[in-house]
């Protein structure tokens, strides 16, 4: 690979892994089925709220992260809603993660030192000046190598500045 398709901006996709898919489906399935039994004697209120629920798992079930190696920055996106950009400047290492599931939450997540966007499985970890970013990521080798070009060329650029 030459240094210009190193540095090539790149996008990776992450999933719930399937084990949780259908955990969180036969729970959803059941929710529903439980809330449009329950108050099956009250008409439509009982298929709303079971439509209602088994809505929220399949937004549940369907949540992904977007990462975008892009020119200056990592542009991370989870759940089509949240998102943030993380620029190579403040970047200090990256490195395999531990492998995520419903024990760290799936989504934006507050974590002990730092911020989560998660779905489960395989992770970067991002170490910022400000603070960590663990970021779900389906092939992390992958992610780690595009993302080492962009961290080599801004070490070097912050060697050049001390020196001058």
């Amino acid at each position: 690979m030459t240094t210009g398709e190193e540095t090539q901006p790149r996008t990776f996709r992450a999933a719930m892994p399937l084990r949780y898919r259908l955990v969180l489906g036969v729970l959803g399935f059941t929710g529903a089925a439980g809330c449009v039994l329950a108050v099956a004697e009250g008409g439509r209120a009982g298929l709303i709220t079971g439509a209602a629920v088994a809505g929220l798992f399949l937004a549940v079930i369907m949540i992904t992260v977007r990462l975008h190696v892009g020119e200056d920055s990592l542009r991370i996106r989870v759940a089509g809603v949240f998102s943030t950009e993380v620029p190579y400047r403040e970047m200090t290492a990256v490195s395999r993660g531990p492998v995520t599931g419903m024990r760290y939450g799936m989504g934006l997540r507050i974590l002990p030192d730092g911020t989560g966007y998660l779905v489960g499985g395989p992770s970067v970890l991002i170490e910022c000046r400000t603070g960590n970013v663990l970021v779900s990521c389906s092939h992390p080798d992958q992610l780690l190598a595009a993302l080492a070009p962009r961290l080599s060329a801004n070490q070097a650029a912050k060697f050049r500045r001390r020196r001058s």
